[in-house]
């Protein structure tokens, strides 16, 4: 199956948080793109994904489909599997959806990536890199973080309220975080998606975390924990923050966490740094597109690990703001980014 050749790319979630900032990347680096919304606006693209017929008039095999649309269905996925083309889910989905792609994907015509965004995405690939060089890890330590004041979609707010609710008290960890945060007690996060890594981790442990960037709101979720209350979190807690303008990027600082260890003892980390996690998981969405283009992929549903090596996107992951910074077992920088020693 030969994905899109061209720089042709239909965004479906076009008009939400996460949905603007991908269609602006895009834009960015001189693709054609389309929008596509259930409630188009002039010029947009019709589809709903709780109507089949609408996928099937919009999706074809010649132009790459980009998703940001938490379906549960799958129905724009299951098209491209069958009908083909090729197909980018960056939405907020349980780690299960991606499995049960797998599952009726033998037969597929088509190639669907999941989870090609920053993180998971870019962190599956440090993940990946870090096990290479540990084959003996039976560990994997991973921080995800997330604003409290940054603009949200609902999808957004229900994936980290979701990952939170889902126990009264999660384990914690002291985890070496570079500035400007340094040493913070993380909070476990989505503990069943195991770090989205999949057939990657094999019978390692994994560990997700969350840090939640601003300090105070981060303690709240602590004391929280710490008194087993953390399920009764209400949804309001992370409600959606449209932006004052659509497609308008924050800048908070952002260090996503990746570590191997063995028998307990941490032997070395990743971090994936940039400003602004949702613009950067738009940038790191182009970036996996860029590197499909008129490449000769098999047929079916994959993570990005299976596709990708960190060194080969490194490079173009540095020019677009995202930085790899390989760490010592204490967390200090052993191999800064081209340009940043």
């Amino acid at each position: 199956m030969h994905p899109p050749g061209n720089k042709q790319v239909l965004v479906i979630g076009a008009q939400g948080v996460l949905g603007a900032l991908v269609v602006g990347a895009f834009q960015d680096q001189g693709w054609a793109v389309r929008h596509a919304a259930r409630r188009p606006n002039l010029g947009e693209v019709f589809i709903d994904l709780d109507q089949p017929e609408t996928i099937a008039a919009e999706v074809s095999e010649d132009e790459l489909v980009i998703n940001a649309v938490a379906h549960r269905g799958l129905a724009v996925e299951r098209t491209v599997l069958e009908r083909g083309g090729a197909l980018i889910n960056i939405s907020a989905l349980p780690a299960a959806s991606g499995r049960a792609l797998r599952a009726i994907a033998g037969d597929a015509r088509g190639t669907v990536l999941m989870n090609a965004g920053l993180a998971p995405g870019v962190t599956n690939l440090a993940a990946a890199e870090l096990l290479t060089g540990y084959p003996e890890a039976d560990e994997l330590e991973m921080v995800f973080m997330a604003s409290a004041a940054a603009p949200r979609g609902p999808a957004s707010a229900d994936f980290v309220h979701r990952g939170l609710t889902s126990s009264a008290r999660h384990r914690t960890a002291l985890i070496p975080l570079p500035e400007p945060f340094g040493e913070r007690c993380c909070l476990g996060f989505c503990e069943s998606d195991a770090g989205w890594l999949g057939g990657l981790a094999e019978d390692r442990v994994v560990r997700p975390y969350l840090c939640v960037v601003e300090r105070e709101a981060h303690q709240r979720m602590l004391a929280l924990n710490a008194r087993g209350e953390l399920s009764n979190l209400p949804r309001s807690a992370f409600a959606a923050r449209p932006p004052a303008q659509p497609g308008e990027a924050s800048q908070e600082p952002v260090a996503h966490w990746v570590a191997a260890s063995c028998r307990g003892q941490r032997l070395a980390a990743l971090t994936v740094e940039c400003e602004g996690d949702f613009v950067n998981a738009a940038r790191s969405t182009v970036v996996f597109a860029s590197a499909q283009l008129g490449r000769r992929q098999r047929p079916g549903c994959f993570d990005p690990e299976e596709v990708f090596v960190l060194n080969d996107l490194e490079p173009t992951l540095h020019a677009a703001g995202i930085r790899i910074v390989r760490r010592s077992r204490h967390g200090t920088a052993e191999q800064l980014p081209p340009g940043d020693s």
